[in-house]
């Protein structure tokens, strides 16, 4: 019969404080404990910058980028849903000096939500560079569809007004200088009045706003039409407007008549008391004045006939 194996140091057996004690535990080297706190830390900070707070609307203000020309259009759907299913997606923001915010991306929730009468608004809050928060407006721009030729060239002018150097928006936006060099121009010309009055022009390019642009005169803004709700058929129609009476040729003016020079009389008399004093034109012959002085006393007589 197999012998249970015996240790070879026999041991004592353990008291009970022995067995109450817990085991030490084994501490990770310092540097793992560093290297886990930061990447703790950064996933604290990533975490933290997810998450959106409630911020007093009254204290968010506009951005210095103006692209859109008619934040309204098409907000009547989006309060509609905002009211049924509130705000689902947060608005993006960037801390301003003085409990000030600025809007970087979200405007026209922040606009619905303003006419729905809330005070607060959901934002995420990001600190950023003038540069940064340009490019996140512009990705957020690019992202939407059917922007407008007219609206891209608003946010170049701007971007520029804003201090961007040409070489900065090319970077950021992806137009080559030329081309922002002729929106800059197309927008100046027909000036920020009347592009508001038509609104963005979807679908209209380059080529139509810059002949707009040639046929405009002073006082043309008079001319769109407020009674056509779409952008594009307002532009459409006052293009048409321009260009008809490019066509038409103007109606000839009748040239002023230039007056003719008084003719001197050929005989010029003065008369002082009982002496007349008689004047000829220089084409006179000076015998004429013979004739007269033998015609006077039939002229009496001529006279004193007639009584």
């Amino acid at each position: 019969m197999a012998r249970k194996s015996r240790p070879t140091f026999p041991m004592a057996p353990a008291s009970d404080a022995e067995e109450a004690a817990p085991k030490p535990v084994r501490r990770s080297p310092m540097f793992a404990k560093g290297a886990a706190s930061l990447e703790t830390a950064l996933k604290s900070a990533a975490a933290e910058e997810r998450m959106f707070r409630n911020l007093p609307i009254a204290q968010i203000d506009p951005s210095p980028i103006r692209d859109r020309i008619d934040i309204a259009e098409g907000l009547e759907v989006l309060k509609r849903s905002l009211a049924e299913d509130g705000q689902q997606i947060p608005i993006l923001v960037r801390p301003l000096p003085g409990d000030r915010y600025e809007i970087v991306t979200g405007r026209r929730r922040l606009r619905a939500l303003t006419e729905l009468g809330q005070d607060t608004i959901q934002a995420f809050v990001r600190r950023m560079s003038d540069e940064e928060a340009f490019v996140a407006q512009g990705i957020e721009n690019n992202a939407r569809l059917e922007t407008s030729f007219i609206e891209r060239a608003r946010t170049i002018l701007s971007a520029l007004e804003a201090g961007f150097t040409q070489v900065q928006v090319e970077k950021f936006l992806g137009v080559d200088q030329t081309m922002i060099s002729r929106m800059k121009s197309i927008y100046t010309a027909v000036g920020e009045d009347l592009v508001v009055r038509i609104g963005p022009a979807r679908g209209v390019g380059r080529r139509k706003w810059d002949r707009l642009a040639k046929l405009l005169r002073e006082g043309d803004a008079a001319l769109v039409r407020s009674d056509l709700p779409d952008s594009t058929e307002r532009f459409d129609a006052l293009l048409e407007q321009l260009e008809a009476r490019e066509a038409t040729p103007p109606a000839p003016q009748a040239e002023p008549r230039t007056p003719k020079p008084a003719q001197e009389a050929p005989v010029v008399t003065t008369r002082r008391g009982t002496q007349l004093t008689v004047k000829l034109r220089e084409d006179i012959p000076d015998d004429f004045l013979d004739y007269l002085a033998k015609e006077i006393p039939a002229l009496l007589e001529a006279y004193k006939a007639r009584g």
